[in-house]
């Protein structure tokens, strides 16, 4: 389950890294949109856009395997005490407002975060952060981190997007709903137009402290439609156009145009409510997995380009984490229908809610799992709905996105006590070795402890049966065949990387 780049066309002669002169822009077309161009923003509709633009003290080697970390805005990092980290932040920063970043600005951005008091940033503390406490200033260019306790996944957690730095003075100028519409970060991009929800325009922000963006300017364009980007490409009006499924492969497969697949490091997942009924029971919940035929799916929806979880892990988090010899997956209806009669089951409806588009075959896969839930009687229900209702659905659709290569990085994000579902009641798993199980795959100071921990809670995880595993999906972007980039392993899925050094072209021009 590595990340497979495939190019079906071949790269031209010749090409070379995109530089200022190159190019003057690149039109993107995107299938959502992020309510808020907040630093704090950590959906999947955010990260294309976010990633050029807001930048951490610690960052990664896109492409490389293992884990490596980067000086970001950053210089320099010590732990001096158990809970404390000392880092040593860059000089002459400048950010898109004109001021020069500094340990205030630092402090501003990453206290509501480490908090989790302000209703805006709940969701960044809860999901990745809630082990940090506050961030003291030492001095103009240091700052010390303070954890509520040791911290193993310090580098891991400070390089996520979350932790993105941002103006103070720019906040205090223009207030937070303001400052919003004006967003300001260190990036080699800056915001120059925003409409909520619809467009992002960019520009090359000269000021920049490291190389130079290789773009004149990004255009990212909201366009809910699989046809209209796929038509848009194929008609100039865009350059690059992402989540496009398999199955439309043929339409771009002309000359002029380059298509990149990616099978990511991401469940769909469908999150099943453990206190609305029937799905209370744990019995019918296991029910619900043993009839679900993943390959099914894999091989109806994705052509089997998409993969089938063998369990809540991913091959990218590589040695020691990841254990090959785990195999949870496969159908089983007879021992699905013996579960379901011991629980008392009589047809009662399970409900699952959806919002339209936002995951790719998303509609498609909850009508071919009806279908298949049939077959053991559950009677399934879906709804089409324009906001979720957490409390009375038994059955959201999610996506699990690996945010950084550990176990945690899937499984903290989601299923921790304070995450966005343990906080909605909806995620109570009730084996009682769970939560001491998962404290000793989150925050274990050596790796037998954390990986030993981990195969444990996958086990647990079998019974508790809070979440059903889809498939890892397959996508893939369509470009002009003056683009080249290779997809990033070390962040999190749909991260577009077109910073200097990261995206390629040929002489040819693009953008006009």
């Amino acid at each position: 389950m590595t990340i497979k780049s495939v190019l079906t066309s071949a790269l031209l002669v010749g090409s070379m890294l995109l530089t200022p002169a190159a190019a003057e822009g690149l039109r993107v077309a995107l299938p959502t949109f992020p309510s808020k161009f907040a630093p704090n923003f950590w959906g999947n509709d955010g990260a294309p856009m976010l990633y050029q633009v807001y930048e951490t003290l610690v960052t990664r080697d896109p492409f490389a395997r293992p884990l490596t970390f980067q000086p970001g805005l950053a210089t320099s990092w010590k732990q001096v005490a158990p809970t404390v980290w000392e880092m040593t932040l860059r000089p002459n920063v400048k950010m898109h407002d004109g001021t020069t970043m500094d340990a205030e600005d630092v402090k501003f951005s990453l206290d509501p975060i480490f908090s989790g008091k302000d209703p805006e940033y709940t969701s960044a503390w809860g999901t990745f952060h809630y082990n940090f406490d506050h961030v003291e200033v030492v001095d103009p260019l240091t700052v010390r981190i303070h954890t509520k306790r040791e911290e193993p996944l310090f580098e891991s957690l400070m390089s996520l997007s979350t932790a993105s730095i941002t103006s103070k003075e720019h906040y205090a100028a223009q207030g937070y709903d303001q400052a919003l519409l004006h967003p300001v970060g260190t990036g080699p991009y800056r915001v120059v137009q925003l409409t909520a929800g619809e467009r992002a325009v960019m520009e090359r922000f000269d000021d920049y402290w490291d190389q130079k963006a290789p773009l004149d300017k990004l255009d990212f364009r909201l366009v809910p439609e699989v046809a209209s980007r796929i038509t848009g490409l194929v008609n100039g009006e865009f350059d690059l156009i992402a989540n496009i499924p398999p199955d439309q492969a043929p339409a771009l497969k002309r000359d002029g145009i380059r298509t990149l697949g990616v099978t990511w490091p991401m469940f769909h997942v469908w999150v099943v409510n453990q206190v609305a009924k029937p799905a209370n029971d744990i019995r019918v919940r296991q029910a619900m997995r043993l009839c679900t035929d993943n390959k099914a799916l894999v091989d109806g929806l994705w052509g089997g380009l998409a993969h089938v979880p063998r369990a809540h892990q991913f091959e990218e988090y590589g040695e020691p984490f990841y254990m090959a010899d785990i195999d949870y997956s496969g159908r089983d209806v007879a021992k699905a229908k013996r579960f379901l009669a011991e629980a008392g089951y009589k047809g009662e409806p399970i409900t699952a809610q959806f919002t339209q588009n936002y995951y790719l075959y998303g509609n498609l896969a909850a009508q071919v799992i009806q279908q298949q839930w049939q077959e053991c009687g559950l009677n399934l229900k879906l709804q089409q709905v324009e906001q979720i209702d957490y409390q009375k659905s038994n059955i959201v659709a999610w996506s699990n996105p690996m945010y950084y290569p550990d176990p945690m990085g899937a499984m903290d994000v989601h299923w921790s006590s304070t995450s966005n579902y343990a906080k909605r009641g909806t995620w109570v798993p009730s084996h009682p070795e769970w939560a001491k199980t998962f404290e000793a795959a989150r925050f274990g100071t050596d790796v037998k402890t954390r990986k030993d921990a981990y195969r444990k809670l996958l086990e647990l995880e079998q019974q508790e049966a809070g979440w059903i595993l889809l498939y890892e999906p397959h996508e893939i972007y369509a470009m002009r065949d003056s683009i080249s980039f290779d997809i990033p392993i070390a962040y999190r899925p749909y991260v577009l990387p077109l910073r200097a050094g990261q995206v390629k072209i040929n002489q040819a021009k693009i953008g006009q």
